[in-house]
């Protein structure tokens, strides 16, 4: 699992076994605690750490997209 703040949001890119051998990414963007979203990915790994990089990749970029249509600014991928 990793972790990510972008502006307002906590970003935690996380992956499950999707079937044997193949791993699949999501991500959860909370604010203060609350859950705002959270999505599955769809392309299959065959590892853990692919997963869970594009779920935090995805994540980061949904929260991004939220800050724009919140507040009007992009705050980067930092």
């Amino acid at each position: 699992m990793a972790h990510r703040k972008i502006g307002y949001f906590d970003v935690e890119g996380t992956c499950y076994v999707a079937k044997p051998g193949r791993w699949r990414g999501k991500y959860v963007i909370s604010e203060d605690g609350d859950e705002v979203a959270e999505k599955l990915c769809v392309t299959l790994h065959e590892n853990e750490e692919d997963a869970c990089a594009e779920g935090l990749t995805l994540g980061v970029a949904a929260a991004r997209k939220l800050m724009k249509d919140r507040e009007g600014f992009d705050p980067g991928d930092a």
